[in-house]
């Protein structure tokens, strides 16, 4: 029997037999409510199930309710989808579990006349946050500098990642002391070229065809002479490099020394909540893969993101739903598969752990900040949520506040589609703002 039919029956059963006014109109707001409610899941999860049928793409949606813990809806929830950057949700939770306040900055060590310093993988030296204790350390220091030769213990990119974007921002090596997030910034103009490294500077070229930004496995860098642009090209790190392009900075000289164990002190560079912002607002791939480093020392000593893969996955997030296949912390490789649930599961153990308000600082805000700005701006904002592109993948996965006051969560997966994606942003943006609207 229809499950609507069953439910005006008895709808029709409580107002015959109700003879208090008062309790009937209680009863006939919050059956109203419920219908509403009821009736939005009904027509999404259809709607979702029948656009799954007569599309070649494939797409995955859950919506959960934390308070009343039950799922609302679960269409190929238990699926495997390419997550892109959603896989970042699970990198801060990895490193929210592991990483205190603040993240180690540099580690240092004091002879006679020296100062011996390594690199612990923080990826805000020079890299436009406010903070300069390591750089104010490093210039008042009266000794000679000496930098440890020492690299991670991983590749500089990541399994699965695409070959060919080593020229683009969102694509920066891996290294043990990064400099200004590894990028090299350029901008030319008709009458000037402006740079973040003259150093670097002495290698770029300007040229009346663009076929790259950069050689391959070579600091040589190409700009369009005809075309006032700003450019964002990662470099080709090496620990001579770090040293040279340290040197440039402080104005003295550093040099090179071999690993060996130090008693090392400590100096603390940042906060971790301003990196976390930074993290999923902005979805900072060179982030996600240096906290991982991080993290992939503090478990087993390593400067590897496999060891903090591993690591969390054992002790932390041993329950998802789905055993997810999970390469970096970026999610630029093309091996990660996780399932929606998986992405639920995660977004309600945060919850859970973190208080809402600081939690939802956290994301961007559609309408509004980081990589959902370009989404529809309401009057108030409803969805807070991490985004994730691939070419031909986007995913959502994070939290909704209804006009009603509930908090739900959400994931939305879609993978393989051939139009564009912002035609895909549209169409999801209708389906939450209709959950808004009615639950």
């Amino acid at each position: 029997m229809n499950g609507f039919f069953v439910f005006s029956l008895i709808f029709e059963n409580i107002l015959f037999s109700m003879k208090n006014f008062k309790i009937t109109n209680f009863i006939i707001i919050s059956l109203l409510i419920l219908f509403s409610g009821c009736g939005t899941v009904y027509k999404l999860q259809k709607e979702i199930k029948k656009e799954n049928k007569t599309s070649n793409s494939f797409k995955g949606f859950v919506l959960y309710d934390p308070e009343m813990k039950k799922e609302l809806i679960n269409t190929n929830g238990s699926k495997y989808f390419t997550p892109a950057s959603n896989v970042k949700l699970f990198t801060f939770y990895t490193a929210h579990k592991k990483l205190g306040d603040s993240i180690v900055g540099l580690n240092y060590y004091h002879t006679k006349d020296s100062l011996i310093i390594q690199g612990t993988a923080d990826p805000t030296f020079l890299n436009g946050y406010d903070n300069s204790k390591v750089l104010d350390f490093l210039k008042q220091s009266k000794d000679t500098i000496y930098l440890i030769d020492k690299t991670i213990d991983d590749k500089k990119y990541g399994n699965g990642w695409s070959w060919d974007d080593y020229q683009y921002y969102y694509m920066s090596e891996k290294s043990l002391f990064p400099i200004k997030g590894n990028i090299f910034k350029y901008s030319i103009t008709t009458d000037s070229i402006e740079t973040n490294s003259s150093f670097l500077e002495e290698n770029l070229k300007l040229v009346s065809s663009l076929e790259r930004r950069r050689e391959v496995d070579s600091n040589q860098f190409f700009a369009l002479l005809s075309k006032e642009k700003t450019y964002e090209t990662p470099f080709v790190t090496s620990n001579q490099l770090t040293a040279k392009l340290l040197e440039n900075e402080l104005d003295k000289p550093v040099r090179l020394v071999q690993n060996k164990d130090y008693n090392f002190e400590k100096i603390y560079s940042e906060s971790l909540d301003s990196i976390y912002k930074k993290l999923l607002v902005d979805s900072n791939n060179f982030i996600a893969e240096q906290l991982m480093l991080i993290v992939g020392n503090e478990v087993s000593g390593k400067y590897n993101v496999k060891e903090a893969i591993n690591y969390s996955l054992k002790n932390h997030l041993n329950n998802l739903p789905q055993s997810p296949r999970w390469v970096d912390g970026s999610g630029l490789s093309r091996y990660n598969l996780f399932s929606p649930s998986d992405m639920v599961y995660l977004l309600d153990k945060i919850l859970n752990e973190i208080p809402k308000e600081k939690l939802l600082n956290y994301f961007p805000i559609a309408g509004e900040t980081g990589t959902l700005k370009n989404y529809k701006k309401s009057n108030t904002p409803f969805i807070y949520a991490k985004s994730g592109s691939l070419s031909n993948n986007y995913c959502l996965s994070g939290y909704i506040t209804t006009k009603k006051g509930k908090t739900l969560i959400f994931s939305y997966m879609h993978n393989h589609f051939k139009k564009s994606t912002s035609s895909i942003k549209e169409e999801l943006y209708k389906k939450l703002k209709m959950i808004y609207e009615n639950y």
